[in-house]
This record gives C-alpha cells, structure tokens and sequence, in this order.
C-alpha cells in the first residue's frame, strides 16, 4: 500500500505497563498488554513493506521547578500527572520494550494527535494518505485521532485487533463508532489484504 503510515499511539510504559503509573493510579491496563503480540506483528510486517512507523507518545511539560504545566483537561481527567508521570526522558515516558521498529517519534501534549505536533507535517512531507490505527485507549487517542484525520480526508483502517480500552465495552462501542468513517479490520485481515494486492 503506497503512501501509507502505521501509527501507534500511546503505547508507552507509564500507559500501558503494570509498573507504570497508571496502573499505579488504579487504572487496569491488562487490556493493553493482550493487543501489544498483533501490533508487533504488524510492526514487523509494515517494516518489510517499507511502510512509515510512526509512533505517538503522549507528554507532560514541566517548568523550571520541575512542576507540570499544560495538562488541561488532563488535570481533572488524571490529576496524579501533576506530579509524576510521562514526564522526558524517563522510563514511564518511552515506549514498551517491545516495539522494536518506530520510524518517526512525535510528541502530543493534549488529546490531540494533531493539534501543537509535528504529526500533520511528517504526513505531508512523506506524501501519506492513508493511516492504519492502532493502541491504546480506543475510545480515547485512536478515535480522536481518527476523527481528526478523516476531517483532513485521510483514509483510515482500524485494527480491532490492535486497539483496546479500559473495559471491552468502551472498546466495542468505539470501534462501532469508527466503522462509520473508517474501515475496522484485523492485522490479520489487513495484512492478507496487502499481501493480495502485490501479487
């Protein structure tokens, strides 16, 4: 598939590791760890095809004093970021272990993918129109970022399979959602479909 990008979105240890912050706070991330295997996989294959990683990472900026600042509506949403968390250059911060091919890193510091990032202009300068979605929350990043990307007329594939949110109703109810305005596939499926078309 020309002109297509993977992205991952927030696939970062203080999100969706049990020794993350979030889990600490009470939030059961188990759901992010049984979709990591698929996006692996799909990593891996999207590197054979030459097709963009790009991975989307979630931040919080700090003062010179070391204080949180612009959380936004992240302070009411999750207030313990105002004092630890997905802070630069810290373990919490960096993607899980297991994403091995990440092409492009861009930050987001609200709960936009494109809104303040570089993200529109990687896609612009690697000529890309279409995206395939993938991480963690469903409901949360993947569907704003879709809905943001289909109204710059990107065509968009969802993998079930690499996405999942906090309880699997969020997440079924999500992808029922997005099956409005983009296409929700397997990896699997998706994949086949690739392979398909270069014969």
């Amino acid at each position: 598939m020309a002109n297509t990008a993977f992205i991952i979105l927030d696939l970062q240890n203080d999100i969706c590791n049990k020794g993350g912050i979030f889990h600490k706070n009470g939030l059961d991330v188990t759901a992010a760890t049984t979709i990591i295997p698929n996006i692996v996989e799909m990593a891996y294959f999207c590197k054979n095809q030459n097709i963009p990683i790009i991975a989307i990472q979630l931040s919080v900026l700090e003062n010179a004093n070391k204080e949180a600042i612009g959380l936004g509506v992240y302070k009411k949403m999750m207030p313990f970021l105002e004092i630890e968390g997905l802070r630069n250059d810290s373990w919490g911060h960096d993607f899980i272990e297991e994403i091995k091919y990440i092409d492009y890193k861009i930050k987001r510091w609200t709960m936009s993918s494109f809104y303040q990032t570089e993200l529109a202009k990687y896609l612009a300068a690697l000529r890309i129109n279409t995206l395939i979605l993938s991480g963690f929350t469903t409901n949360g990043i993947v569907e704003t970022t879709a809905r943001e990307a289909a109204s710059r007329n990107y065509k968009l594939f969802t993998l079930s399979d690499c996405t999942a949110s906090y309880s699997k109703e969020l997440h079924l109810t999500s992808l029922t959602n997005l099956n409005n305005f983009t296409e929700v596939i397997t990896s699997k499926q998706l994949i086949e479909n690739i392979q398909r078309e270069k014969k």
